[in-house]
């Protein structure tokens, strides 16, 4: 088994990829040009006093935007004039509002900075006043498929999943029965153990009747077992929950959001579905009382209004932030429990959740950035794609408002997705894996306020569009899924065999669950991301 291994970790380093990206090439491909012509379509454009602009803060436009750009007193129409900074080329239309979709004129402007004015029109046909200015970012529509995968997608996970169940923090649990606190993000036990957990199961399977798949049982169990040992208390508020925070990191934590009294509410659905895992692996009915209390304990937090708090302090219940959390991960861990395990009792609260997200962020589109290293912040401020990912997939599954479900889609693709060209920016210099030229695409961005190419969230975007794919049959998605899918391989190859957390180059740190959520996709998947358009 070394031996295969050690075969693919050498085919992962040296094997070269000759299928150029599209910004290599001048030509559109078939996809190109389905792509270019949607990209006229707005996502949920803004209206005053009816839909809200949520787009403010955004890096990027793959879609055509419209702005919040304000009437001119007297003026009858308005004049757009878009000048583009890769060709020097002004592109204008009018229109009767300040704040159309520039769809009229989209397709033509090329990938690259512009520059926007609207000016207001009087009747005799000057100019008035200006409504509005800025400058923004043309980003490049897809022209796939990218590239092809180094490895076949099933030897590539494998790869990855071998790599992470042997690093010495991982082997640690093994001999000590508890985290090696040098590896710093075991300070999140409910997404960090969770996530080691199923990378464990998913190990084992891939090697069943092995050695290694009774040690990867074993690690799983142990991990498991500590996570057990640790929840709130019975009887607190938010009782048989993992701490979202824990360990020595976390007791010296200077930030109130990353102090051990606070939990993020949804991470209970991290640790449920590991639980639940495990379970169904091992049958050990200890596992799936655990999960079962978790979503219990969601039954008696809900809100009025159907959803929960963000942050909560554990002792008391009380919020230590105003924000209320978009729940599609308790919607769909609700779905988990009562279509696998028939457990009864969730179906009321499923839908006042579920009436919550349609009442909120379908009409107002703050789709908040839920992460539990990043403070919660003010509507619009840090939009992120994940719980809209999450809506279009429980959509597609459900086959409920397609229309809704692919406008999400759009939504995460815009504003989210990097299929090539990606503005230039330099985070968290000076690490060059922060540069964006140092970027390796398709890559999936995690949110606004940290706008790097994370593997996790390129995972999240693959899976929405494999089940867009699946609801509607339609091609592009397959081919856009395929290309994150190949992305995943050619990361691996920069750096050493392992599934990075970030897409650069150049190797930062590594969050675990940024290897196994991906690696169990592309085994799952396979057959499908292998199907030949």
């Amino acid at each position: 088994m070394k031996r295969t291994l050690d075969i693919l970790l050498a085919a992962v380093l040296f094997t070269s990829c000759h299928t150029p990206s599209a910004s290599q090439v001048e030509v559109r491909t078939a996809f190109g040009k389905q792509a270019w012509a949607e990209s006229a379509i707005p996502v949920h454009p803004g209206v005053p006093g009816q839909t809200p602009f949520w787009n403010a803060e955004a890096h990027q436009f793959i879609y055509a935007p419209a702005f919040d750009y304000k009437k001119v007193d007297k003026a009858t129409s308005y004049r757009y004039s878009l000048t583009s900074e890769t060709n020097g080329q002004t592109y204008r239309f009018e229109s009767e509002v300040p704040y159309a979709p520039l769809s009229k004129i989209w397709t033509s402007v090329p990938v690259g900075y512009f520059n926007l004015s609207v000016a207001g029109i009087s009747a005799g046909g000057d100019s008035i006043g200006l409504a509005g200015k800025g400058r923004y970012y043309r980003a490049a529509p897809f022209n796939g498929v990218y590239h092809a995968p180094v490895l076949p997608y099933d030897s590539s996970a494998r790869l990855a999943l071998d790599r992470l169940m042997h690093e010495d923090y991982v082997n640690y649990w093994l001999e000590h029965k508890e985290p090696k606190w040098d590896y710093i993000n075991y300070s999140y036990p409910a997404k960090i153990y969770s996530a080691l957990v199923i990378g464990a199961i998913t190990y084992a399977k891939l090697k069943a009747g092995t050695p290694e798949a009774t040690r990867s049982t074993e690690l799983a169990r142990i991990v498991a077992d500590y996570m057990l040992s640790i929840r709130f208390k019975e009887g607190s508020p938010w009782e048989f929950f993992v701490p979202t925070y824990y360990g020595p990191r976390s007791e010296k934590a200077t930030k109130q959001n990353l102090k051990p009294i606070n939990s993020f509410s949804i991470m209970g659905v991290d640790a449920g579905n590991a639980f639940l895992d495990l379970y169904d692996f091992t049958k050990d009915e200890k596992y799936f009382q655990a999960a079962r209390l978790i979503a219990e304990t969601y039954l008696k937090t809900q809100l009025p209004n159907g959803s929960w708090y963000q942050f909560v302090n554990h002792q008391t219940g009380e919020p230590t932030a105003p924000n209320i959390v978009i729940p599609t991960s308790i919607i769909n861990y609700y779905d988990r429990l009562r279509h696998q395990y028939k457990v009864t009792g969730l179906e009321a609260s499923t839908q006042k959740a579920f009436d919550w997200i349609m009442n909120n962020p379908v009409k107002t589109f703050n789709w908040q950035g839920q992460f539990e290293d990043i403070q919660a912040r003010p509507p619009y401020e840090n939009l992120s794609r994940e719980q809209a990912c999450d809506l279009a997939m429980y959509l597609f599954r459900n086959k409920k408002d397609m229309e809704l479900a692919e406008e999400l889609v759009r939504f995460s693709e815009d504003q989210f997705v990097i299929w090539e060209q990606p503005v230039k920016v330099a985070f968290q210099e000076p690490k060059p894996g922060g540069r964006s030229e140092n970027w390796i695409t398709p890559s999936v961005q995690e949110q606004y306020v940290f706008w790097m190419p994370v593997g996790r969230a390129a995972g999240v975007m693959m899976e929405t569009f494999l089940e867009a794919y699946k609801a509607t049959g339609k091609d592009i998605y397959l081919a856009k899924a395929q290309s994150i899918a190949n992305s995943f391989t050619l990361a691996q190859q920069a750096n050493k065999g392992d599934y990075p957390t970030y897409f650069t180059k150049y190797p930062l740190n590594l969050w675990l669950n940024s290897t196994v959520y991906p690696a169990k996709l592309l085994m799952n998947n396979q057959a499908l991301l292998g199907k030949k358009l």
